[in-house]
């Protein structure tokens, strides 16, 4: 029998495939190349990869996962080389649209992701390909129903994969507060920033990477010069991120939306406790008690220690439970069953 083909298309993912790179990703991107290692491991898949990268080569192989360069002027054109049985997209873009357009001229499968929450309540995204995907994959039981709801569309829900963390060394004592995004308005960097002015004694620390406002980001690194007791980095690689979470009372989340946040993933991983704003995904931080769902609750958390660690042993508890990587399998499946 031969393996199916299957190819996944994020531009951003590359940096994933090199150890410690600098460049830029988001969760999108985290989630992506987790799903193509895994798919890789098993011999009933061949997998590929469709990329940017600053490489020479057009191709590249990462173990069993074959890399494809692409720009702009030949995207269409490296779908077609790779001539995949399957193609998967993720994330709200105009390739949504190209990449299922493709798929129904040339008879071959599409698959969408969910990867946001915005993703199941724009209906032009719906015009544009969600319709003719032969499979949707959520996040949470919240995307499946809204997908439902909105647009009488069926989905299969997979809880996202995890990544292994440096886990927490003994003597490692926790005395920072961490907020680890983007520089993007939706994200809320400013809003930490405050927090950190409002508790003057205690060590806060901001992971900060460029987003697309320029503004933004340098508005953040101004305000948070202007505080003796707020770290700002603004170029961590993936691999060295465990270390803050292990020496994290606990993770802020100031965004207005998300999908399920890797970050979140991060902090069950290092038995942190979170406490979010306006995300909680299928109310999982009140129903397993890993987290509080108020910026209010900050005094709380740093008043009750001992809080924060039940809170980040409960986080620790739910992740290897729900988000191991074994939830492959729930996605294999359904690839098998659509060739």
């Amino acid at each position: 029998m031969q393996p199916l083909k299957v190819c996944l298309i994020s531009l951003r993912s590359y940096p994933l495939f090199k150890k410690n790179s600098l460049d830029y990703f988001g969760g999108a991107e985290v989630q992506m190349s987790l799903i193509a290692k895994e798919l890789a491991k098993d011999k009933r898949f061949k997998v590929s990869l469709i990329t940017k990268t600053n490489s020479q080569k057009k191709q590249i192989k990462q173990k069993r996962v074959t890399i494809y360069k692409t720009t702009i002027v030949d995207f269409l054109q490296i779908l077609k080389k790779v001539d995949a049985d399957i193609y998967i997209e993720r994330t709200a873009n105009i390739k949504v649209w190209l990449v299922s357009w493709f798929c129904r001229v040339f008879n071959k499968k599409f698959v969408y992701m969910v990867a946001h929450d915005w993703d199941v309540s724009l209906s032009w995204l719906y015009f544009l390909g969600l319709k003719r995907a032969d499979l949707i994959v959520a996040q949470t039981e919240k995307q499946k129903q809204t997908l439902n709801q909105s647009f009488k569309l069926n989905s299969l829900v997979m809880p996202s994969l995890t990544r292994p963390m440096t886990m927490k060394a003994k003597n490692c004592k926790r005395r920072l507060i961490l907020w680890i995004g983007r520089a993007d308005s939706w994200k809320g960097p400013l809003k930490f920033i405050q927090l950190a002015k409002k508790f003057p004694n205690e060590k806060w620390l901001m992971i900060c990477r460029k987003g697309r406002n320029k503004r933004l980001f340098n508005q953040v690194k101004i305000e948070a010069d202007k505080l003796s007791n707020l770290q700002l980095l603004t170029d961590v690689p993936i691999e060295k991120i465990g270390e803050f979470f292990n020496k994290a009372k606990f993770l802020v989340n100031t965004s207005e939306v998300e999908g399920f946040p890797n970050t979140f993933l991060q902090a069950g991983l290092t038995k942190t406790a979170v406490i979010s704003d306006r995300v909680n995904p299928d109310n999982y931080l009140k129903k397993y008690q890993c987290g509080l769902t108020s910026l209010d609750q900050v005094g709380r958390l740093i008043n009750q220690p001992k809080l924060a660690r039940q809170m980040g042993q409960n986080h620790f508890e739910y992740v290897r439970k729900h988000h191991q990587a074994n939830n492959i399998n729930i996605l294999k499946k359904a690839l098998l069953s659509l060739c």
